[in-house]
């Protein structure tokens, strides 16, 4: 479709003998199309699944240090099946995985994408978090300190 087109005729012919039947005509969809690496680019943290770590290896993966895990903007997933079967579960909060931190303090949103040339395949999905709550970055005390194997910094609280 040209870019300076200002109308767009659509001729339907309905072949249905069902009188019941109906044609819906909606606005043409003209997405903008650009590449994950064009989107995304190499230095917003993204959560990448395991089974897709190799594939992708120009986006950053999400950082983590001192016990603390930086907040990814993008999720990177394989296939539905693999993501059911695979990533899904191992990773989710149930089990211990970083999808127990997106999915407390994310909402994502599923982008449309296709791979190219071959636009009928699965390839996978491009996620894009929104924070649920603004917060403060933490602010971190670090330092060094050399015990005994005997030490204990007390009871550790089990219970309520």
């Amino acid at each position: 479709m040209p870019a300076d087109a200002v109308a767009v005729r659509v001729v339907a012919e309905d072949l249905s003998l069902t009188p019941e039947d109906w044609i819906a005509v909606t606005p043409p969809r003209v997405p903008d199309l650009r590449s994950l690496q064009e989107y995304v680019g190499s230095t917003q943290p993204v959560l990448l699944d395991w089974a897709v770590g190799l594939a992708f290896p120009c986006q950053q993966p999400m950082l983590h240090a001192n016990g603390i895990a930086e907040i990814p903007k993008f999720r990177i997933t394989p296939d539905y099946s693999a993501k059911k079967l695979d990533t899904d579960t191992w990773e989710d909060g149930t089990n211990g995985g970083l999808l127990g931190i997106t999915d407390l303090l994310l909402r994502a949103h599923v982008m449309a994408t296709y791979l190219s040339r071959d636009w009928a395949r699965d390839w996978g999905s491009l996620r894009k978090f929104d924070t649920l709550v603004d917060a403060p970055p933490a602010q971190l005390e670090l330092g060094t300190a050399t015990r005994s194997g005997l030490w204990s910094p007390g009871k550790i609280r089990i219970g309520p």
